[in-house]
This record gives structure tokens, sequence and C-alpha cells, in this order.
């Protein structure tokens, strides 16, 4: 019997710190972009942690990698989700919180990561800035700690999906339904304007660092082969 063909997704999770080792990987343009932040650390740990995880997977020097841009909305080379220059059919998306970084990458497959503070869901309006009505009902009951788990879950695969599109920020959050806390995540519909995509598989990342949550996404009828790690400090 031939098994279901699936997509692999190298997920990799790194501590965010001053580092000079990371520095030293980062181009002009990161190094630019990373001293016009209030504080440069999670910036800079996650711009390494792509290129360390990219160079093992494509057997190039870190450092040496190139990378470009292109907004699925406008089509400008400005902004938009990053792709590797001369590694064709690789893909990759990055989530950073102040104490955590993501990576995920994959191959033949766009995708996308999203990691959440448990703490950056805890506030009175989260219901209205990201859901959907007919998604609030999946909440009932639920509070404290539980309930805190339960946003950061359910909107880790909501902008996991939005940065596998590429969208971003361009589709508000509460277009794209995806399914429950305490279901396999999935999505469920989508009402934004921009087109649909055709197909879109979800899977949740369990994380070392427990008071954050974090999903993939990537656009594929396959089911998702998770491969997580933390990369050494």
């Amino acid at each position: 019997m031939i098994g279901t063909m699936s997509v692999r997704v190298v997920v990799r999770e790194a501590g965010v710190v001053d580092s000079p080792a990371d520095l030293a990987l980062l181009d002009p343009g990161e190094l630019a972009r990373a001293e016009r932040k209030g504080r440069a650390a999670p910036f800079v740990t996650g711009h390494a942690l792509v290129r360390r995880v990219l160079g093992e997977l494509v057997g190039c020097d870190p450092a040496q990698l190139a990378f470009e841009r292109r907004c699925a909305t406008c089509n400008s080379d400005r902004h938009g989700k990053p792709s590797l220059v001369d590694a064709p059919g690789w893909h990759f998306s990055l989530s950073y919180t102040p104490d955590v970084a993501v990576v995920a990458v994959a191959h033949g497959a766009d995708v996308g990561v999203d990691v959440e503070d448990l703490t950056d869901a805890d506030f009175e309006g989260f219901a209205a800035a990201t859901l959907a009505r007919d998604e609030v009902d999946g909440f009932e009951g639920l509070t404290g700690h539980e309930l805190l788990e339960a946003r950061a879950r359910v909107w880790a695969r909501k902008e996991a999906v939005l940065k596998a599109t590429g969208h971003g920020l361009v589709v508000d959050p509460s277009e794209v339904l995806v399914s429950g806390p305490g279901e396999a995540p999935a999505l469920v519909d989508w009402r934004a304007e921009e087109p649909r995509p055709g197909t879109i598989a979800i899977a949740d990342v369990d994380l070392e660092a427990a008071d954050h949550r974090a999903a993939v996404a990537a656009l594929t009828a396959q089911p998702l082969e998770i491969v997580v790690g933390r990369q050494p400090a």
C-alpha cells in the first residue's frame, strides 16, 4: 500500500538573546532594519535563525544567502513576503515575540508560521479584533490561563494562514475563520475580498517555550510533517 505523501516542514525555535554571532550573519539591509527597532534583539535573533536553518538545508554559508521580497497584493518588491534568491522551491517564514523566534521552512509549498505569547492575547477586545462572530462560541466557558491558551492557539493559526498566502495584515484576521481551539487545525472559511487560497494545510506546533503557542500553514492539499527542533545557543 502506498502511503499518503506529506509536505515536510522544518520548524526551529530560538530564545531571543543579544548575540554578536547573530549580528555577524546579517547583511547591510538587515542591519539597517535592526537599528530602526526599539529593541533589536528579537529581529536579529529571528533573522539569524532564518539564515542558519536555510544555510543548513540548502547547503550554503548562512551569511552568503540573499533574499528578495514580493507583495502578494500589489506585486511591489519593496515589501511583502521574502524569498530566497537562487534556491528555487525553498520557502520560509519567520515569527518572533520579545522572547522567542520561530522559523518554518518547506520545499515545494509556500509556508507561514506564527508564534504568540499568551500575555499578548490578554486584552478585552480580543474577540472583536480577531474573531468572526460565529467563532466566538468556541471560547464559551473558558477562563484564565485556559482562555489565553485558546486565544493564542487560534490567533497563531489565523496569522500562519495569512503569512502562507502572503497577505499578512492586508486581510483582517476576523475574515479568516479557523477551527476552534479544541479542534484539529483547519481553515473553515475565507471571507476576505482577496482570493481564497485553493488548498491549505494547518498544524499546531509544540514549543519549548511553555508561555507561547505557534502554528504553521502551507499552501498544499497534502498533510504536513512537522519536524521541530531548538536552535542551539
